[in-house]
């Protein structure tokens, strides 16, 4: 059954989206591949399962392994939004100092981000977080519609909580942890450089810390097997955007921010070139369900195309009735160190929510 994104969001009974596609390896399947890697805790000693990896178990010892987290999919679908999906949004970008200038929705903590609240825009993003605390989402949304989508909270004044609107993660099921040796040796002998014996194999101010002299490395972390699937899943909350319509009522403003959750689920979060050593590729089609508040769950027809024209469509309408342009050069905004300062004191920067 073939859905549109204004049809879900006049459909109350529908309460989520969900999105499940099977991946493997870029080479096949038995290949390892590589997830992010974690520093150990300052305490509690060092990592679970003796892996830098994000590694959990099951009740009956399935390993479960974290492959491309719920922050890092938001950073990969926000990305979207100042690249294949620019011409959809307000661009917006902080600059300090000589550092080249960061988008807004490239930031940590969207608009919520220190950074973007040390510019002049401090006083505006107070009355923007307290306007939609009050039920007016609009003035947020006509500078940082992104932010109603992936979530902030601003901890450090308002204390406004956005929730996410779109969940979506990357997971292996089954998983063994693999290690890995390997021998660097360099180009020539001790004897033809010229060096000593006595700094020959010191890493730290001798040969073998320069890459003259022969270093091996052992049993460093060589990856994850996956035995059991590896899926890409993902859900989309449908009355996140349907509570932020704007004052007249109107369903323009929900209709745009889902097409938002779905073009960056689809365009940001399709490209499954991971990292160095995790590249994967589909291996089925993806699984679409439109769940409904009973628990009920249809098969539905999503297509990338029709999804990214509606959203298209639906940013112009948008645009049009808030008065702002979408895409172009963004309007930079400068930090200002003083303002900055003056911000430390409270508690440390949370993780990207």
């Amino acid at each position: 059954m073939s859905v549109s994104i204004r049809s879900l969001i006049a459909d109350s009974g529908v309460v989520a989206l969900t999105f499940r596609r099977v991946l493997e390896p870029v080479e096949g399947p038995g290949v390892p591949v590589f997830p992010p890697t974690y520093p150990a805790p300052e305490e509690g000693g060092g990592h679970r399962f003796d892996t830098p990896y994000t590694i959990n178990e099951t009740k009956d010892g399935v390993r479960i392994c974290d492959l491309d987290s719920v922050q890092s999919q938001a950073n990969r679908m926000e990305a979207a939004f100042s690249g294949a999906l620019a011409d959809t949004v307000p661009q917006h970008a902080v600059r300090a100092g000589n550092h080249p200038p960061i988008p807004l929705t490239e930031l940590p903590h969207r608009i919520c981000d220190a950074s973007i609240r040390a510019t002049e825009l401090a006083g505006s993003i107070r009355e923007w977080m307290l306007a939609l605390d009050s039920g007016n989402p609009e003035p947020l949304a006509r500078v940082a519609p992104t932010s109603l989508v992936y979530g902030a909270w601003d901890s450090r004044g308002t204390q406004v909580r956005l929730p996410r609107a779109v969940r979506s993660e990357i997971r292996a099921w089954d998983v063994s942890v693999l290690t890995r040796s390997a021998q660097y040796s360099g180009a020539f002998p001790r004897e033809a450089l010229g060096i000593e014996e006595r700094d020959w194999n010191r890493k730290k101010g001798g040969a073998a810390g320069a890459g003259f002299a022969p270093v091996p490395s052992v049993n460093a972390p060589g990856g994850i097997l996956a035995r059991g699937e590896i899926v890409h899943s993902a859900s989309v909350l449908l009355n996140a955007p349907r509570k932020h319509r704007t004052p007249d009522g109107s369903d323009l403003l929900p209709v745009y921010l889902l097409g938002l959750a779905l073009g960056g689920l689809l365009v940001g979060a399709g490209d499954y070139d991971l990292r160095s050593g995790c590249c994967l590729v589909p291996a089925g089609p993806a699984e679409w369900r439109a769940v409904s508040g009973d628990g009920e769950r249809t098969p539905v027809d999503i297509s990338k195309d029709a999804a990214v024209g509606e959203l298209r469509e639906a940013a112009r309408q948008w645009a049009k009735a808030a008065d702002v342009e979408l895409g172009g050069e963004p309007e930079i905004h400068n930090y200002v160190p003083g303002t900055g300062k003056a911000m430390f004191g409270g508690t440390a920067e949370k993780g990207k929510g």
